[in-house]
């Protein structure tokens, strides 16, 4: 009983404080980072109809405890002030400028808009936010990053180790996404008896392209997509964390929500589980990327300066 109390001790320590390499948190900085932008940019021309002055959105009362920014500034231009800090906040999460602080308003902002305005939003807006809280708690600006180029220039491009647990935190978020999915569809009669893509492509107020009605109407086609879906979702939230099964869960993951993406309008929580998706991302694989995006980055900077002599000795 000793040795298998002291084995079990030593692989809890192992999975949450052995030092690994960094790159699959910068990875995922990078990606969020750009997630994150796209959001913001796409709150433009909803900002000041849905949160300025006579907005759609009903005045509301946020639970005990809860707390949103917009109970400060609720239909004034201070809105757009938010906005801006968490465009900012986004950018500097990119490219790993004061990443921590980075991090913070970008959950910060993402908090405030999603609560305030819950109506408007859906469970991709949401998980966008618990990545920006588990973010702020990784070592996400330690290479490839501003701060790490700022700290130590000649080291950018290193990946020092650091312990994961944060990381880990990540991973079983959506180990639970998944389980949580499937355990809650299970408890409901469309999926049980197999029709409840058929009801959902249908429904014309959130359709994206149309499924023909061969496929709709066919109930072997529409109980396998149903019972197919359910399969995929158990299948990544128990699979993902066996090293052989990992690549081929996660495709089929991708593959599942590129196919919600392609009929359904869900915002953006088919990127969002893709995003997290990278907290598996094997870290000489993730090193690999991050030195691939070096390679662009180096022949991009290498080609402005020979553009601009062949103007000069052009225009001479």
């Amino acid at each position: 009983m000793t040795r298998l109390r002291a084995r079990l001790g030593d692989g809890w320590n192992r999975f949450w404080f052995a030092p690994r390499s960094t790159a699959p948190v910068e990875v995922l900085r990078i990606a969020f980072g750009l997630l994150v932008t796209a959001w913001m940019l796409s709150l433009v021309p909803i900002l000041e109809p849905f949160f300025g002055l006579g907005g759609v959105l009903p005045e509301r009362e946020l639970p005990f405890g809860a707390w949103s920014l917009f109970t400060l500034i609720e239909g004034t231009p201070a809105i757009w002030v938010l906005w801006g800090a968490g465009l900012l906040g986004a950018v500097a999460l990119t490219v790993g400028y004061r990443t921590r602080l980075a991090a913070l308003v970008v959950f910060v902002v993402l908090l405030s808009v999603t609560r305030w305005g819950s109506l408007a939003f859906n469970a991709g807006d949401g998980l966008m936010r618990i990545i920006a809280f588990y973010l702020l708690l990784m070592p996400a600006g330690s290479a490839a990053s501003v701060d790490r180029w700022r700290a130590d220039p000649g080291n950018v491009w290193s990946f020092p180790r650091r312990a994961p647990w944060a990381l880990r935190l990540a991973q079983i978020q959506l180990s639970v996404i998944y389980l949580s999915t499937a355990a809650e569809k299970l408890g409901g009669t469309l999926w049980r008896d197999g029709s409840a893509v058929s009801y959902a492509v249908r429904a014309s107020e959130i359709s994206r392209l149309q499924v023909p009605s061969f496929v709709t109407d066919s109930p072997l086609l529409t109980t396998t997509a149903t019972y197919g879906t359910l399969a995929v979702e158990i299948a990544v939230g128990i699979l993902v964390w066996n090293r052989v099964a990992r690549p081929w869960v996660l495709a089929l993951g991708v593959l599942l929500h590129l196919s919600i993406e392609l009929t359904l309008t869900v915002g953006f929580f088919s990127s969002a589980m893709v995003v997290l998706y990278l907290a598996f991302l094997p870290p000489h694989r993730a090193e690999l990327v991050l030195l691939w995006i070096r390679t662009k980055l180096t022949v991009l900077s290498q080609r402005v300066p020979v553009s601009n002599t062949n103007r000069v000795t052009t225009d001479t």
